[in-house]
């Protein structure tokens, strides 16, 4: 059962994290061009554009993507995991600690993810601002390319992790046999069970 939910929660993660990062793909894409900022005196004026709308829409479905992610796997596994399965194991230890791991690298990727989408976000914003001065002219802020691209590539990495993440957080526990069952700490049976008495 926690396989299956592992699996479809997995599922839903990755379609958004994915959607988020192609979203930021097409945003390079469509970001403003030099040609299309108009000059007013020492006015840049610059004209509404897709780039804008699509790095909303990338940020909103990356944040939710790691808000699954991060619930399904137990709140970063500060919580304890469906079905109070213990840490005793030590496989099961060492598999939490990577889920953890993944799950907070993760949130730094997600979040300078984030960033990069809300820099290239704002300088494609319909607005008008004041030109800067460079020498004896003056000249408008202009995104440089690829700030779209890195967010969509960290968007793609932390959408990777928090799936590891969830997936290790929800597999069931490991257990161990305990000594009495285990056939390596059997017992031989003694003389009087061998000839059948009790």
């Amino acid at each position: 059962m926690q396989t299956a939910v592992a699996v479809l929660v997995s599922g839903v993660v990755a379609l958004f994290g994915v959607t988020s990062a192609v979203l930021g793909f097409i945003a390079e894409a469509n970001r403003l061009k030099p040609d299309e900022i108009h000059v007013s005196g020492r006015d840049c004026v610059y004209p509404a554009n897709p780039a804008h709308t699509l790095g909303f829409c990338a940020i909103f479905l990356l944040v939710v993507a790691q808000i699954i992610a991060s619930a399904a796997g137990g709140c970063c596994s500060c919580c304890r995991p469906p079905g109070g399965a213990s840490y005793s194991n030590s496989t099961t230890t060492r598999r939490r600690v990577v889920g953890v791991v993944a799950s907070v690298l993760s949130w730094v990727a997600a979040v300078v993810a984030v960033v990069y989408f809300w820099v290239g976000v704002t300088l494609n914003a319909p607005m008008t601002r004041r030109a800067k001065i460079a020498g004896p002219d003056e000249e408008c802020y202009l995104l440089k390319g690829g700030i779209f691209v890195r967010a969509a590539v960290l968007s793609l990495v932390a959408t990777s992790l928090g799936i590891m993440s969830c997936v290790l957080l929800r597999l069931p526990a490991a257990t161990d046999a305990p000594p009495e069952q285990d056939p390596k700490f059997a017992r031989p049976p003694s003389q009087g069970q061998a000839n059948g008495q009790v």
